[in-house]
């Protein structure tokens, strides 16, 4: 990918940060014009060279280290973060560590473990419940396996309340379709996590990682990761190590009870395209023995060639989509565009 291709990921990335993560939003605008920084980003593997890999690298080093002058910027690092140009200081860091930060992103990938999502694939497994009963939920690109607990969480849609209270997650929809918010979370009974580097949660090092890919605004999100890495541990969730371009198949015969339904989240975007074709080859495989399911929150733009409507092909909105395989027959039910980490959905028509 050239300097130009990276720096207009930065431009996009700064559009997408928004008012909720101002100090990424202020670092993606300024970096997306220093050659030096886009060249440190440049080291990551092709489906990486996104700019969270790097602003996950300079975040893991600072958890470390908060005394280095860098994380005077960061909310979750200090409790009055400066409000100057955080720009130079980001630079500086990326200078002076330079060999630290290239070997995280050369070696780290993104984690998709963001919780808020499962607002998200709650509201398509619940559909699919409906329709199908007791589910066996196989999450791919699964990290630390935190969003295989959609069914122990709790959730309020702008008022519409169900689930538990140990950890209640915010979605707010818009749009005038009452009758596809979840009427009941769905009861799942048995799951598994699909990951290609799967996050230990006895490790420390492996969850600093697994909070350093949050935005640093965002405490709310450190909180309730916090409180979703303890109920993981306490569930004993089981994410195996594996590809999702390879091993979907061999993975979902371990789940021979209830009606398999496949989630992904922010995940196949770091596939390049024939990945992605060889997913979608395991999930017609796996139908050709099964009926199945498969709840999709991705970006169309990120991640070409997925089920998309007509006209959101370059889109870099979330799409929250159902694909069911019933008798080895495909369809496809596009339900929302979304914020990538499950704040709000827009119903589509």
């Amino acid at each position: 990918m050239t300097a130009r291709d990276l720096s207009v990921r930065m431009r996009d990335f700064e559009g997408v940060a928004g008012p909720r993560a101002p100090l990424y939003q202020r670092l993606a605008g300024g970096l997306a014009d220093v050659p030096e920084v886009l060249d440190l980003l440049a080291e990551a593997p092709g489906p990486n060279q996104l700019p969270v890999t790097l602003l996950a690298a300079v975040h893991d080093l600072l958890l470390a280290d908060p005394s280095a002058p860098l994380a005077a910027y960061y909310p979750n690092l200090t409790a009055d973060p400066r409000r100057d140009d955080p720009v130079p200081a980001f630079v500086g860091f990326c200078r002076e560590r330079r060999d630290e930060v290239a070997e995280l992103v050369r070696n780290r990938t993104p984690q998709t473990n963001e919780i808020g999502r499962s607002a998200l694939l709650l509201v398509g497994m619940a559909r699919v419940a409906a329709d199908v009963g007791d589910l066996a939920h196989l999450d791919v690109g699964a990290s630390a396996g935190l969003n295989l607990l959609v069914s122990e969480y709790g959730y309020d849609y702008a008022g519409h309340r169900l689930g538990g209270r140990r950890l209640v997650i915010s979605c707010t929809p818009r749009g005038d379709r009452p009758e596809l918010l979840p009427a009941r979370i769905p009861r799942v009974v048995a799951r598994l996590g699909l990951d290609r580097s799967p996050i230990d949660l006895a490790d420390a090092e492996q969850v600093r990682w697994l909070r350093a890919c949050v935005w640093p605004d965002q405490t709310d999100r450190f909180e309730r990761l916090g409180t979703a890495i303890q109920l993981a541990r306490e569930a004993g969730v089981q994410v195996r190590a594996g590809d999702a371009a390879t091993a979907l198949a061999s993975t979902a015969v371990a789940l021979p009870v209830g009606h398999l339904v496949i989630t992904t989240s922010w995940v196949l975007n770091y596939l390049d395209r024939a990945g992605r074709d060889a997913f979608l080859g395991e999930l017609e495989l796996i139908a050709q023995h099964r009926d199945l399911s498969w709840v999709c929150a991705e970006a169309p733009a990120y991640a070409p060639g997925l089920p998309c409507p007509p006209g959101m092909e370059d889109s870099t909105l979330t799409l929250l989509s159902v694909t069911r395989w019933r008798d080895g027959r495909r369809s496809v039910e596009h339900l929302a565009t979304c914020h990538p980490h499950g704040y709000w959905l827009t119903w589509l028509a």
